[in-house]
């Protein structure tokens, strides 16, 4: 048996099926699903609810920074 033969039936007898992983947990599950189980969707949908959440609190810290500077640069016009 030549060396190719070999990898290809090596390759046969380790055939993974297609596969997605979970986003939360990486455990493998079947091809075009996004989570494994309702817990992992769950906690997904919390962390985006709060990365949305921080996200806002930063333009409003920005934003009140942006005003303040330009009321204290008005002010010692």
């Amino acid at each position: 048996m030549s060396e190719s033969e070999e990898k290809r039936k090596r390759a046969k007898d380790f055939y993974i099926p297609p596969h997605s992983h979970c986003k939360v947990c990486g455990k493998a599950i079947p091809e075009g699903q996004i989570y494994c189980s309702k817990e992992c969707r769950d906690k997904d949908l919390k962390a985006q609810s709060r990365e949305r959440k921080m996200l806002w609190a930063f333009y409003g810290v920005f934003m009140a920074l942006l005003v303040i500077l330009l009321v204290v640069s008005y002010i010692l016009k």
